[in-house]
């Protein structure tokens, strides 16, 4: 039932997206911060935090989807903030994984290391690719 349950909402959202993303109509929000209340923010932050520890949901695709669909947030300004909020998160899960031998270490390391060069290039690219752009690829990839 689980299954059936995310599979539904994992095709819904991109779906939804692609669509809003494709027409080009769509004025691209601005700001530097994500609208909404500190209740709402960490109701969504615990919601993921927990789906994200319990089955490795991938925590910035359902953050950054959260603060586009739920919250109303420029596409720019959640890419940042779901990365720097994984900061601590991925710190504290990593520690315990490691203590409960549940890591390859050598592959950990390769794929941090990919994920280093990576976020350079995508954090260069982001402020020159228009949002709507960002967001039709993002949606289309998943």
């Amino acid at each position: 039932m689980l299954k059936i349950i995310l599979g539904a909402a994992f095709l819904y959202v991109p779906l939804r997206m692609i669509y809003k993303g494709s027409r080009r109509s769509v004025e691209a929000k601005t700001g530097n911060i994500v609208p909404g209340g500190a209740l709402a923010k960490s109701s969504i932050g615990f919601v993921i935090g927990v789906l994200t520890g319990i089955i490795s949901l991938g925590g910035g695709y359902a953050l950054v989807l959260s603060m586009i669909c739920l919250l109303g947030a420029p596409v720019k300004i959640t890419i940042g903030t779901s990365l720097a909020s994984f900061i601590s998160m991925t710190l504290i899960s990593g520690a315990f994984k490691i203590y409960q031998g549940l890591v390859d270490v050598i592959v950990a390391l390769s794929l941090g290391a990919g994920m280093a060069i990576g976020a350079q290039i995508g954090s260069r690219l982001v402020p020159r690719v228009p949002a709507s752009y960002i967001r039709l690829s993002s949606y289309t990839f998943l």
